[in-house]
C-alpha cells in the first residue's frame, strides 16, 4: 500500500478497525484477536509494538525463565532477537505494529520486554520545537524507535510527513487536518497511522500525551 493518506486505526465512531500493510517495507498494523495460545519458545524475527486491548498475556525469557504478565491497557515492544515464549490462557484482542527487520541487521541483547511506559527511569529529552519525548526502544539500525511524546497547545501548517509514524492517544487529544481541509478528531484510546509524505497539519487546543512508533 502506498496511498499517503490519514489511516484510524482504533477510534469508537468507526464501524471496523483498519490495518495497513506495506510489503516493500516490511511493516504491518492491525488488530487481531487470539484464544488460548502456547507458542514455541524462538527469538523473536521482528521489531513489535504491542498495545493490549483485551485479556493478559504471559511473555516468558527462554532462557532466564523470567516471566512478565501484561494485561489491558499495556503497551510493550517485542525486540527484536529477544528469545521469548508468548503463553495466553484465553481470550486476547491486541493492536501491533510489526516491522520485519533486514536479515543482516544486530540482534540486541534484551532479557525483557520494553515498556512504553511515561512512568519509566528513563529521562524526558527536549524537542527543537518546546515539547518532550521519551526514547524507549530504538533498533540496531534505528529503523525502528518507540517511546513517548507529550506536547502543549500548539499548531502547525501543512507538511509532507517526514517519516511513517503509528500515535496511540494515552491522554489528551489532537486535531489532524487532511490535505481536503477535513478535520480528524483523535481522543484518548484512539490510534492512528501516518505513512510518511502524506500532506496534514496538526492543532493540539491543551496537551495530549501519545505512544509512538516511528519508522525510517
Amino acid at each position: 500500500m502506498s496511498e499517503k493518506r490519514i489511516i484510524t486505526l482504533i477510534q469508537p465512531m468507526q464501524g471496523s478497525p483498519s490495518s495497513y500493510e506495506n510489503r516493500a517495507l516490511g511493516l504491518s498494523i492491525g488488530i487481531s484477536d487470539s484464544t488460548e495460545t502456547l507458542d514455541n519458545p524462538s527469538p523473536y524475527a521482528h521489531d513489535e509494538f504491542i498495545f493490549i486491548i483485551e485479556g493478559a498475556v504471559e511473555v516468558k525469557n527462554s532462557k532466564t525463565g523470567f516471566s512478565e504478565n501484561i494485561g489491558a491497557g499495556g503497551s510493550f515492544v517485542i525486540p527484536h532477537g529477544y528469545d521469548y515464549q508468548w503463553h495466553q490462557q484465553g481470550y486476547l484482542r491486541k493492536l501491533y505494529v510489526r516491522f520485519e527487520v533486514p536479515k543482516t541487521a544486530e540482534k540486541l541483547n534484551t532479557e525483557n520486554v520494553i515498556y512504553i511506559d511515561e512512568n519509566s527511569d528513563i529521562s524526558w529529552k527536549e524537542t527543537s520545537d518546546g515539547h518532550r519525548k521519551k526514547i524507549l526502544y530504538r533498533n540496531s539500525n534505528q529503523g525502528f524507535t518507540a517511546g513517548v511524546w507529550q506536547g502543549k497547545a500548539f499548531t502547525t501548517g501543512m507538511i509532507e510527513f517526514p517519516y511513517h509514524e503509528f500515535i496511540l492517544i494515552n491522554s489528551g487529544s489532537l486535531i489532524c487536518t487532511d490535505e481536503t481541509g477535513e478535520e480528524h478528531y483523535f481522543n484518548r484510546g484512539d490510534a492512528l497511522f501516518i505513512p510518511q509524505g502524506t500532506p496534514c497539519s496538526w492543532e493540539v487546543k491543551s496537551k495530549v500525551s501519545i505512544h509512538y512508533v516511528q519508522i525510517t
